[in-house]
């Protein structure tokens, strides 16, 4: 036998709902399955847009190539350290090292590389 909600009004004239546990319980799994969808299409129509993602051969020089994220990004932009030094107001030098993990850079000069590489910020940390 099925059980039908009941619909009441309380005293206040608040309209409340009497629903079955399982029905409850159906009612919150469908609403967070409903955020995770909207999260996951949010998600899929950002990188469908290039919008904060990483490239995949960006992606591949850096795991099977072992290049660091710069110089991943560097390369996918084909640009020398010359001219990325040159684009970010550092020195090819210190590029090379940033390159090499011998050296991390400050916040700011995380975000020249990332502006001089178009790339988004997280995806140039190590």
């Amino acid at each position: 036998m099925g059980y039908e909600p009941q619909r009441i009004v309380a005293p206040d004239g608040t309209r409340l709902v009497v629903l079955t546990e399982q029905q409850f319980d159906r009612l919150v799994a469908n609403a967070d399955d409903a955020g995770d969808i909207a999260e996951a299409r949010r998600v899929l129509a950002d990188i469908a847009a290039g919008v904060g993602t990483m490239p995949g051969d960006v992606l591949d020089s850096i795991l099977d190539d072992g290049l660091s994220p710069v110089a991943a990004w560097r390369r996918h932009r084909n640009l020398t350290q010359a001219e990325l030094a040159a684009a970010t107001g550092l020195s090819a030098v210190f590029i090379g090292r940033i390159e090499s993990g011998k050296a991390h850079g400050s916040p700011r000069t995380r975000m020249a590389l990332a502006v001089a590489l178009d790339a988004p910020a997280w995806t140039l940390e190590d």
